[in-house]
């Protein structure tokens, strides 16, 4: 009896190799041909019957990127609030350990295709937009709970929180050697630690 062929899983493993070939080798050189050979496949055209063509996938594997960053922080908030929450999260998104470092490097790639390619900016800008309304809850609780000021300044603080982890990808790929995880992690510490101690 053949064996039952699982195509969800089939799709997924497409995908996680897609993003895998980027993530070593570049986008440039994540051909179809090469995608199929990780994968298994002696030719490209099983990849045909679950994507239409290259741009396809590689929407489908930057969509991953951003599922796995949320997934990701929707377990770390589920048992925090407010100031404790927000570190979390932004340890979730910055390149700070072997996941997200890959991560990043495949989203980095992304974001110079995404200047000319809208599906690819709808992608981004969907995941940027929602960090954004999870660091605002973030922030409102903290006001709530008396953990920052009353004036602080929240608009701001979410759009330095969030220009400041974009930067670390780019400058985490550039410097390694400096800007590491733990520096990562120390300067998003303090950052938050001076919106509780302006209180």
């Amino acid at each position: 009896m053949p064996r039952l062929v699982d195509h969800e899983e089939r799709r997924a493993a497409i995908i996680r190799t897609t993003w895998n070939i980027i993530a070593t080798r570049g986008i440039d050189n994540a051909t179809m041909r090469d995608i199929a050979s990780e994968c298994g496949y002696a030719t490209p055209g099983i990849i045909s019957h679950y994507f239409a063509n290259k741009n396809e996938l590689l929407l489908a594997a930057y969509e991953l990127i951003c599922q796995h960053t949320d997934q990701r922080i929707a377990r770390v908030l589920k048992s925090r609030q407010g100031l404790d929450a927000l570190l979390a999260l932004c340890f979730e998104i910055i390149p700070a350990d072997e996941i997200t470092t890959s991560e990043a490097r495949v989203a980095i790639a992304f974001w110079q295709r995404a200047q000319t390619d809208e599906a690819l900016r709808r992608i981004g800008a969907a995941a940027l937009n929602g960090w954004k309304v999870q660091i605002m809850q973030c922030l409102n609780a903290a006001k709530t709970l008396g953990e920052v000021p009353r004036d602080l300044n929240l608009n701001h603080a979410r759009s330095e929180l969030i220009n400041t982890m974009m930067g670390l990808h780019i400058t985490s790929m550039l410097d390694p050697a400096e800007v590491t995880s733990s520096h990562q992690r120390h300067l998003l510490k303090k950052m938050i630690d001076r919106y509780r101690s302006s209180n």
